[in-house]
């Protein structure tokens, strides 16, 4: 090309200055144009055929890239839906467990319940002694005092264990 480009130039300085072109009659300037079209044809083949080349090799580099990251998201995929199974399972079982412990604290607090009830029933029953212990003090009085009105003479006797 860089023998067409020099004749290009001399070309151009004999048609005076206009920078196009001309071929002369007789001149060896059409030969030259030939050359000149065949080597642009040429080139522009030869740019198509690298051109469709590259085009091949970016669809192939795309459908390598397309094919890992689709395997690479088929793997985090299952992760997830693997995760997703255990953390179901997990919840089926904590479910299982707070169950467990209502049930369980249930039955503490009517056990509890029940001893208080109970608690409260032997205070009942303590005070309700104290209450016949107090009264029976009481009638055990009386009756000294009615036994003394009637026998003034027994009282400042000594008890012979009757």
């Amino acid at each position: 090309m860089a023998s067409s480009s020099s004749h290009h130039s001399t070309s151009a300085g004999s048609s005076g200055g206009s920078g196009a072109l001309s071929p002369v009659p007789g001149s060896s300037a059409a030969p030259q144009l030939g050359d000149i079209l065949r080597d642009h044809q040429g080139s522009q083949a030869e740019q198509r055929r690298a051109t469709e080349q590259l085009r091949r090799d970016a669809a192939r580099d795309v459908g390598v890239l397309c094919d890992a990251a689709t395997t690479q998201l088929a793997a985090q995929l299952a992760r997830v839906h693997d995760n997703q199974r255990e953390i179901e399972s997990l919840a089926r079982d904590c479910a299982h467990l707070v169950q467990t412990h209502t049930r369980s604290a249930a039955k503490w607090t009517r056990l509890a319940d029940q001893f208080t009830t109970a608690l409260k029933e032997l205070g009942d029953v303590t005070n309700w002694a104290h209450v016949i212990e107090r009264d029976m003090l009481d009638v055990a009085a009386t009756l000294e005092l009615v036994h003394a009105s009637l026998n003034p003479a027994h009282v400042n006797a000594p008890h012979n264990g009757s």
